[in-house]
């Protein structure tokens, strides 16, 4: 499987490792995790929690990738309670985060701007409700690290812009759907964890898109993109692709200019 990933990644131009994301009960012998902070557990909903922050899920992310180790995250290594939330180990989201996204809190928080009002701040968190975590640790490594018998329920790509063509092209021959690459609106672990876990709860067999949120950027190579699909549409991909677009004399054109 290691050889038709790489074949994969070649032809796509891929630069680094693939990731794979699993819960398990167990952290990993060794990697990254954020900084310790208050254990979850510690914390009630509907209070504003001054635990500060520690990192962003894409910087642990961006070193896994780097380092090629785990980073893993769990209720007291989860960098800050945005992140606890979309990972999935907190069911609530903190007072101050529609405010957040939104104008602000005057004299004490700048506003993202991201949508026009508190209001619909709100309207956005009630709605979303990420998939709770599926064990006590998340792991993001690459997928030449997983173990016999470990198997990632979500996959992992960082495309610039001629791979994401390449991507979204792919992706659309493997599902013969029209509308399986999305873009929905959320931070970056949101797009990184909790979009695609969504869709793959609902059997939607979709690709999300992400690297817009303004403050993950920085975690990302320049014109790079965050492209995660469910590990069963992965293994499509990975067989269909000599058939698709990336199989043609149009598309080694574009590579070459790359």
């Amino acid at each position: 499987m290691n050889s038709q990933v790489k074949k994969l990644s070649d032809i796509l131009g891929l630069d680094g490792p693939v990731m794979g994301l699993f819960y398990t009960d167990q952290q990993p012998g060794s990697g990254i995790s954020p900084k310790p902070m208050t254990p979850l557990n510690q914390l009630s909903p509907g209070k504003d929690h001054d635990v500060g922050w520690s990192s962003c899920v894409l910087s642990k992310v961006r070193f896994a990738r780097r380092k090629h180790c785990p980073a893993f995250f769990d209720q007291e290594h989860y960098g800050c309670l945005g992140g606890a939330f979309f990972m999935g180990f907190k069911s609530y989201y903190e007072p101050f985060e529609p405010a957040l996204i939104s104008t602000g809190i005057p004299g004490q928080m700048e506003g993202e701007r991201y949508v026009d009002s508190t209001q619909t701040g709100k309207r956005f968190y009630d709605s979303f409700k990420p998939p709770r975590a599926g064990g006590k640790v998340l792991v993001i490594q690459p997928l030449d690290l997983f173990s016999p018998g470990q198997t990632p329920e979500i996959v992992f790509l960082f495309p610039g812009r001629n791979s994401l063509i390449g991507l979204n092209a792919l992706t659309v021959f493997a599902t013969q759907n029209p509308d399986a690459v999305r873009i929905p609106f959320g931070v970056g672990c949101a797009a990184l964890v909790s979009w695609p876990r969504r869709f793959r709860a609902g059997n939607d067999k979709v690709a999300v898109i992400g690297g817009f949120d303004i403050n993950c950027i920085k975690y990302l190579k320049a014109e790079e993109f965050t492209f995660a699909v469910p590990y069963d549409l992965f293994l499509q991909m990975v067989d269909a692709w000599p058939d698709s677009m990336l199989g043609t004399r149009a598309w080694q054109r574009l590579r070459k200019k790359a």
